[in-house]
């Protein structure tokens, strides 16, 4: 399973959501691998101070996106 993750105001339509960040947020998924949850900044920032933590990703160019996109990794499997 991979996961991506943005924030914004989709647009709802016939009980389906379209818009800027839904389509990011496929990209985002695309760019993980199995296993892997990716967030953009957008949503690392609203979560800032919950006790996740992230790898920085680096800015990444997505399909679609005239400027390249801040990703980061969610760091949620115990490391041993």
């Amino acid at each position: 399973m991979r996961i991506g993750l943005n924030a914004g105001e989709p647009i709802a339509e016939d009980e389906d959501l379209f818009g800027t960040a839904v389509n990011l947020a496929a990209r985002i998924a695309a760019k993980a691998e199995g296993g892997e949850i990716l967030v953009a900044d957008v949503v690392r920032q609203l979560v800032a101070g919950k006790e996740f933590l992230f790898n920085d990703r680096g800015d990444t160019e997505m399909r679609g996106f005239e400027d390249p996109v801040r990703v980061y990794e969610v760091r949620w499997r115990e490391e041993g």
